[in-house]
């Protein structure tokens, strides 16, 4: 068998960086149990969570931690996406099993049936389409290879081709021999050896249903076999994985293994970041980091900005992205109450409340309308929430949180309603990531802390 290419992929600047994070982790050996659990469980709640989202489950966040963690279903969602969460989370117990298995036998077919039939859980209906584009529905067994065509419509109305129902058998064999072959050969990268099977997997598609979520758990199985933890593609990058794949259909394969390498550097930092005493709760939202450095790329001109621009830019790129974040995280307090609101007080002075805006009607556009080059200027983002919702009649209150944001000729800043900052930015800084994060986390343990009093 010929693995030249392999063992190309295996001499790069990529799987060197893999090694060092990798050994920089092997020198701290042995960590303490606090930070592996600590660890392990952020990876496996947000692979459970990611996996599942990227092929359509409508469970956010929030609620496939409250499943996992203390069996609460989320009001309104189907049962079929609680089922295919915990099915996920069974096969990720059983891929913990393969781990320990101290045989260090090779993945076998029957493993791959197994993994499947505790993903999915139990058979189910599923639409599919006839040969000639009609609706249908197929019915969709576990552990068994497909009985019939599994090709998809792209976008542009063009059909992807996978393995035959026919070819299937035939064509995971040879996957299974390639493995073999592939992991007894020490030249080849673990990370090189996961990201192919993984889209050698995916290509054929062999079972009906499931395919994407036992392709990313068996790669991570490889990967952790040796030693590594696992990779969590995260659902915002959805699209730039699919057309990873698709450059591999190609024999472009690099950068599919690149994208792989790039989510196992993070899981490797993360584990870094435990053992230095860092805090690993950190905000998801990678796209936002990114906007925010185009931004400060734009923002890097030689002439100073009269006021009232900087006012305006600073509203608009760094204002008004924390508010989203905190209506994002606190709306989830929402169905405890029978009513809320957010709100925007436009303020004269700090005591003085100049008019008022419904922030889930208007936007912060309306703030801007009254700005103007005076000293300073003042408003405040208010979160209401009234009437919490219980069976005891003696319980009856209302939760409010008051954010203070000033903007000053030469900087701005957030406060709480008793004034203590969260921070104080120079007009030319930006707010980070992480102090984003932070405002948002100390909002939210208020609000719960508000809540807990009244008990």
């Amino acid at each position: 068998m010929d693995l030249r290419l392999e063992v190309e992929f295996s001499k790069t600047e990529l799987t060197a960086n893999i090694d060092s994070l990798k050994n920089q982790i092997d020198q701290s050996r042995p960590l303490s149990q606090e930070i592996e659990d600590k660890v392990m469980q952020k990876l496996r709640l947000e692979w459970n969570y990611h996996s599942n989202a990227i092929e359509g489950n409508r469970l956010n966040y929030g609620e496939t931690v409250s499943l996992l963690m203390y069996g609460i279903t989320a009001k309104g969602k189907p049962l079929k996406d609680h089922l295919d969460i915990q099915g996920h989370n069974e096969a990720i117990n059983f891929l913990f099993d393969l781990v320990k298995d101290s045989d260090e036998r090779n993945i076998t077919e029957s493993d791959i049936r197994a993994l499947h039939e505790k993903i999915l859980v139990k058979p189910y209906d599923s639409p599919a389409q006839t040969a000639d584009g009609k609706p249908t529905k197929k019915w969709i067994t576990l552990g068994e290879y497909k009985s019939s065509p599994n090709h998809v419509k792209t976008v542009t109305g063009e059909t992807h081709f996978y393995a035959s129902p026919e070819e299937t058998p035939a064509k995971m064999q040879e996957l299974m021999d390639w493995y073999k072959e592939a992991n007894q050969n020490k030249e080849i990268h673990p990370l090189i050896l996961a990201a192919l099977f993984h889209y050698k997997f995916v290509a054929i598609h062999p079972f009906d249903d499931g395919n994407g979520r036992l392709s990313r758990i068996l790669m991570n199985l490889i990967l952790m076999r040796n030693g590594f933890p696992p990779v969590v593609i995260k659902m915002e990058d959805r699209q730039v994985y699919y057309s990873n794949l698709s450059l591999a259909d190609n024999r472009n394969y690099f950068p599919f293994i690149e994208f792989i390498g790039d989510y196992l550097a993070t899981s490797l930092n993360l584990y870094l970041k435990a053992i230095g005493g860092g805090d690993i709760d950190e905000p998801e939202d990678i796209d936002k980091d990114i906007a925010l450095f185009k931004l400060e790329l734009q923002n890097k001109k030689p002439v100073k900005e009269n006021i009232l621009n900087a006012r305006k830019r600073i509203i608009t790129s760094e204002i008004e992205p924390i508010l989203k974040r905190i209506i994002l995280k606190t709306s989830m307090f929402e169905e405890l109450f029978s009513a809320s609101s957010y709100s925007i007080i436009f303020m004269e002075n700090l005591y003085f409340e100049h008019n008022l805006f419904s922030y889930k009607t208007e936007t912060l556009n309306d703030v801007v309308n009254f700005l103007d080059e005076e000293s300073s200027k003042f408003f405040t983002f208010k979160i209401t929430f009234k009437e919490f919702k219980t069976v005891d009649l003696n319980i009856n209150f209302n939760v409010f949180e008051n954010i203070f944001i000033y903007l000053n000729e030469d900087n701005f800043g957030f406060a709480d309603d008793r004034l203590n900052y969260f921070f104080k930015k120079n007009n030319d800084e930006k707010v980070s990531i992480s102090e984003q994060f932070e405002v948002v986390k100390h909002i939210v343990n208020n609000i719960k802390n508000s809540i807990q009093e009244n008990f």
